[in-house]
């Protein structure tokens, strides 16, 4: 088993993102999506357990297994199965479902010509693909009607990025930079039911599928679009909750040393030789920052506060909604939280450096399935639910809960900043927080998209 860190999470899912990529995707007819669930492959396996699995080279030539069967690439544009070559792209269709490296999926499979390898793409019905998809962005306990709002934007975010992936062979891609899909691994009962039950609903502005962005915890206020992406979208401007709430990520503190962020800097092309100050030079009208000003030995510069938090780390500079505050040189880069609420064991909690340590080691033990090292990989937030569940498998105990005690930010300056901030995400659309909150308060699903998507109105896609 591959061992990672903290440190290389990021790294693995930004060369994951940035595969060279060649080859159109077939278009897709209505209610069917094609899903790349792994890129620049030379080996994939196959196998279906209630009936035969067919493979179909793009010549017309064909295999049958009734058995698993491993798929390699043989040459350039060519695979073997068995005895059978069979020319890229390759169709793989059973009854029934079928097992890729042994994970079950619906739908069937088609292998992509990647470069020197191929892509494994599920093309799948789009409600059997939002199956595989809500439990890795909300909490089949929570209200109904937050889950249905959910279902809706996650439908109508699949249609309208439709061939973001085109070039790579298929629609979306299975991480967070599209939607977190995991198959029929991810189906759970409830957010089962809240498929069904909106089956086909979308959101539509001005009779184009709507842009239904979405975050973690807004902080008590959504952002502007302009502010975050430099668009303007009239259903995408910032708001305030109507109802107060507390996550586990409604209030943060992180420290970052100056001479960490002059590197970040640096290789990012800002070059302003030694940092000597940063400062929020504009807010929006919520207080949420928008740019950042950088001092340094040799020059000025103002960038986005968004720009600033991707070039830090969204798992550290959590959101734009923060203030500054000088820190002393003896206190350690880290991220904390502050004051949380209560969570139960299977709510995800911040972790602290102790606790990322403790991460770290077991991970290099090997204690973690694939799966779970893919989902913490994934989201980040989600590392102490598995960490608590690891520890649990080790002791036997059942009753352990993670907790991030309560940090003050340190008064006295010195060469680190520590910011200070609200919730966790970019800002933008829709609160899975939030929306909790007010399916919890009595709204239902069509009010509460109504609130983070004015303007937008609710239809339905036949298929």
């Amino acid at each position: 088993m591959r061992k990672i860190t903290a440190h290389s999470v990021w790294i693995f899912v930004i060369a994951f993102f940035l595969a060279a990529s060649v080859q159109q995707a077939p278009a897709s007819s209505a209610g069917i999506i094609s899903v790349g669930i792994s890129t620049g492959d030379d080996k994939a396996a196959f196998s279906a357990k209630s009936a035969p699995l067919t493979l179909t080279g793009a010549s017309g030539e064909s295999a049958t297994f009734k058995s698993p069967v491993q798929v390699a690439l043989s040459s350039s544009g060519i695979v073997s199965a068995g005895s059978a070559k069979l020319k890229l792209p390759v169709t793989i269709q059973s009854t029934g479902l079928i097992y890729w490296n042994n994970r079950p999926y619906r739908g069937h499979f088609r292998l992509v010509g990647e470069g020197r390898g191929f892509n494994v793409v599920n093309v799948i019905g789009v409600e059997d693909y939002l199956k595989g998809v809500l439990k890795m962005e909300v909490n089949p306990v929570w209200p109904m009607e937050s889950l249905k709002a959910q279902a809706i934007i996650a439908r109508t975010y699949a249609f309208r990025s439709r061939n973001k992936h085109g070039a790579s062979g298929f629609d979306l891609c299975a991480t967070d930079h599209c939607q977190v899909y995991r198959g029929v691994n991810a189906e759970d009962p409830t957010l089962s039911e809240a498929v069904d039950s909106t089956r086909g609903m979308v959101l539509k502005y001005q009779g184009s599928y709507a842009a239904t962005f979405y975050h973690a915890d807004s902080g008590g206020h959504t952002a502007n679009v302009a502010s975050v992406w430099g668009s303007s979208i009239p259903y995408l401007q910032g708001k305030p909750e109507p109802i107060q709430y507390e996550s586990p990520y409604s209030r943060w503190l992180t420290t970052l040393r100056l001479s960490e962020i002059q590197r970040v800097l640096y290789s990012k092309d800002i070059k302003i030789g030694d940092l000597t100050a940063l400062e929020i030079s504009s807010t929006d009208r919520a207080g949420r920052a928008e740019t950042i000003t950088l001092k340094g030995t040799a020059g000025i510069v103002t960038i986005k506060s968004s720009q600033f938090r991707t070039f830090m780390g969204n798992d550290r500079i959590r959101s734009t909604f923060f203030t500054i505050v000088e820190s002393s040189p003896s206190v350690p880069p880290q991220t904390r939280t502050i004051s949380s609420p209560a969570v139960s064991g299977n709510e995800p909690v911040p972790l602290t450096p102790q606790d990322e340590q403790l991460l770290i080691s077991l991970t290099q033990k090997g204690v973690f399935t694939s799966e779970e090292l893919m989902d913490m990989l994934l989201r980040p937030e989600r590392r102490s639910i598995h960490l608590k569940k690891a520890l649990e498998r080790q002791s036997g105990c059942t009753t352990l809960v993670l907790a991030a005690p309560a940090l003050k930010a340190p008064a006295s300056a010195g060469d680190a900043i520590t910011f200070s901030g609200r919730g966790w995400g970019h800002g933008v659309g829709m609160s899975q927080w939030g929306a909790k909150s007010l399916a919890e308060s009595g709204w239902d699903h069509c009010r509460i998209l109504q609130h983070y998507f004015p303007g937008t109105s609710m239809e339905k896609v036949t298929y």
